[in-house]
């Protein structure tokens, strides 16, 4: 009975406990968005320059979800790094994603925000911006759009194959076939159209014959 009655008057310490521990989290968690600068609205005229403002808040506010806490604008997961996020002589797009969440990054908390993610295309020869989508797909078709006007009337092409060991052969066919259709040499990031089928939409950086979008023949409106 002894024992039992010494459990009666340890149980409601160790639960004051655990709503401190809580308390503690939350402050901690309000401290540390409460006042942090958002990077949303930010318009650079580079790709080096949404790093730097990037960088710059980061050694203020700590690396960890960097991403949705300053809803950075930032070059789009999938997209190819390197050459592409440097500067051009000449309009070529490349997509920018940033992350609209309710910051709710901690133990006890996760964010489960519906339509969290936006998309723009971004110019790196001029540092024209599209307008915000919420679908990545849109956004590369606005890019191609301001640069490359006309590129949607293009023929459709067979899907890029694979250029490693024995179909190697088979790709150099595939490029003689590209440039049967266009009939001419296109500028350096110009896209080409591929008909999918039923899934794989998405318009794939760098895989067109020029090291422009492969755009699914399913997503444009010809």
């Amino acid at each position: 009975m002894a024992t039992r009655t010494a459990n009666r008057h340890h149980a409601p310490s160790e639960q004051l406990d655990m709503f401190a521990e809580a308390a503690r989290d939350e402050r901690a968690h309000a401290e540390r968005t409460t006042g942090v600068p958002s990077l949303y609205t930010l318009r650079c005229n580079t790709i080096a320059e949404y790093s730097a403002a990037l960088d710059q808040w980061q050694e203020a506010w700590g690396s960890f979800g960097c991403l949705q806490e300053a809803h950075a604008w930032h070059i789009s997961f999938g997209e190819y790094g390197g050459s592409r996020t440097t500067p051009t002589d000449t309009c070529i797009p490349i997509t920018l994603g940033a992350d609209l969440g309710c910051n709710h990054y901690s133990r006890r908390k996760q964010c489960f925000c519906v339509g969290r993610g936006v998309h723009r295309s971004f110019c790196r020869g001029c540092g024209w911006h599209s307008e915000v989508v919420d679908d990545e797909n849109d956004a590369v078709l606005l890019g191609l759009d301001h640069c490359f006007p006309g590129w949607r009337e293009d023929p459709i092409v067979p899907s890029a194959p694979y250029d490693d060991g024995p179909k190697r052969r088979t790709r150099l066919a595939w490029e003689a076939k590209v440039t049967e259709l266009h009939g001419i040499d296109r500028p350096t990031g110009y896209p080409m159209i591929t008909q999918r089928g039923p899934i794989g939409w998405r318009a794939v950086p760098g895989r067109s014959l020029w090291g422009g979008y492969d755009v699914a023949a399913e997503t444009i409106d010809r």
